[in-house]
């Protein structure tokens, strides 16, 4: 009876957590999802990070486990990634300033300071990519602060907030890395 009972659980966190990240996908501060075992699907969603914040920060750890996930923002449909790049393509937006188009190769370089980051539990700059001429913004935040969040935190910053809002810049990319605790973000940006 326990067991069916844990099973059970596991199942609704684990749809929890699926629909969650569905709606985290959308980015924005807005939600949508498809129907869910004959339910109908929801419209848009105004404030729903905040909830889901709150969702995720009630969520043990060993639920994520069960769902095949180390946390809550791995890709799907988009999910952090898709969050922050609309976020701050709509911040630019409202400011008059076009979107940023993808750069693979500062994914790449991204990607491997978010790793160094993580793996070193700090956030630092990488003072050799903003010696070639490159602005970057750098956050790490626990694993309940989205894609909201996370632009929140540079758009509060003023250094951070000059970058999002640099005219010049045409490109960026991004990098996400994890620990259990945290979710480090590199975003850097080419003229």
């Amino acid at each position: 009876m326990i067991t069916s009972m844990r099973s059970r659980l596991t199942a609704s966190l684990a749809t929890v957590l699926v629909t969650s990240a569905t709606l985290m996908g959308a980015g924005a501060g807005s939600a949508s999802a498809q129907s869910v075992d004959g339910l109908p699907a929801l419209g848009p969603v105004p404030g729903v990070e905040a909830l889901l914040a709150q969702a995720r920060a009630l969520v043990p750890q060993e639920a994520l486990a069960a769902v095949g996930s180390t946390g809550v923002y791995r890709d799907v449909a988009g999910g952090l990634r898709g969050g922050i790049v609309a976020e701050i393509d709509a911040y630019r937006a409202a400011h008059g300033r076009g979107p940023l188009a993808p750069n693979p190769g500062l994914d790449r370089e991204a990607q491997a300071w978010a790793d160094h980051l993580a793996a070193r539990d700090t956030v630092v700059h990488n003072q050799a990519l903003i010696n070639r001429g490159f602005g970057e913004n750098i956050v790490a935040a626990g694993h309940s602060c989205g894609a909201v969040c996370l632009v929140n935190l540079w758009k509060n910053s003023p250094g951070h907030n000059a970058n999002l809002l640099e005219p010049g810049y045409r490109s960026a990319g991004m990098g996400i890395a994890y620990t259990p605790t945290k979710v480090f973000v590199v975003h850097n940006f080419a003229y």
